[in-house]
């Protein structure tokens, strides 16, 4: 993938990720009924009590909150019963997403053209923040190269990404920044990244969480 030395590892392997820093231990359960029927069953409780907590205009961030709530409180054991069959449910609600996302452009199509030219300054100053904060993280905190000797004792440079900077998040954070968890994850599992899969999704999700609360919240203050 064109990106130096910092090889990502399945999560299936069982070995260490150097991105995560930790070894998988959880035994990931198969694609069963139960296993598939239990995750529906989980999506569709999240669904009902948004619906219920926020409403008919707050469902969704409500049940985006939620459901960070459940990945984060929910025990290890519990999830990794469930991961195989939700991860192949979310990807396939993830492809469904990308068929539809675009066809309700043409409804909003006026109102874009009529406000071309400041959404384009909006978005340009947007993308060069974006990219100047990331750039300027990978400077300060990028790991200095270290030269080692390889098998014919050839001195090599080399750099350990095993950090926060490592050219694989911030590449997936920055998707998530951007285009949310749909092709932050998308992102993730076209590149092999299998450890950012799942913190991509949660990124992305958090990201909608806090910022669709701020903007409902900057709506009601300004009306």
């Amino acid at each position: 993938n064109g990106l130096p030395d910092a090889t990502l590892h399945s999560d299936q392997s069982g070995e260490s990720d150097p991105l995560v820093g930790s070894e998988v231990t959880e035994e990931e359960g198969s694609v069963t009924v139960e296993s598939v029927s239990t995750t529906f069953s989980v999506a569709a409780l999240v669904t009902w009590l948004g619906e219920r907590i926020g409403g008919t205009k707050a469902a969704l961030p409500v049940s985006t909150l939620l459901t960070l709530l459940l990945t984060t409180v929910t025990p290890a054991s519990f999830t990794a019963k469930l991961r195989k069959s939700a991860n192949l449910l979310g990807t396939t609600f993830l492809y469904l997403f990308f068929a539809t996302a675009g066809a309700p452009g043409l409804a909003i199509a006026d109102t874009v053209k009529s406000s071309f030219v400041g959404l384009v300054v909006y978005l340009t100053i947007l993308y060069m923040v974006h990219g100047a904060t990331l750039f300027g993280a990978r400077k300060l905190f990028s790991p200095k190269p270290q030269t080692i000797a390889d098998k014919d004792n050839t001195k090599v440079e080399t750099v350990n990404y095993s950090s926060v900077v490592a050219p694989q998040r911030l590449l997936v954070a920055s998707s998530a920044a951007i285009g949310g968890p749909a092709t932050a994850a998308a992102l993730a599992q076209a590149n092999g990244w299998d450890s950012l899969i799942a913190p991509s999704l949660l990124v992305g999700n958090l990201g909608y969480a806090v910022a669709t609360f701020v903007a409902l919240l900057q709506h009601w203050i300004l009306t």
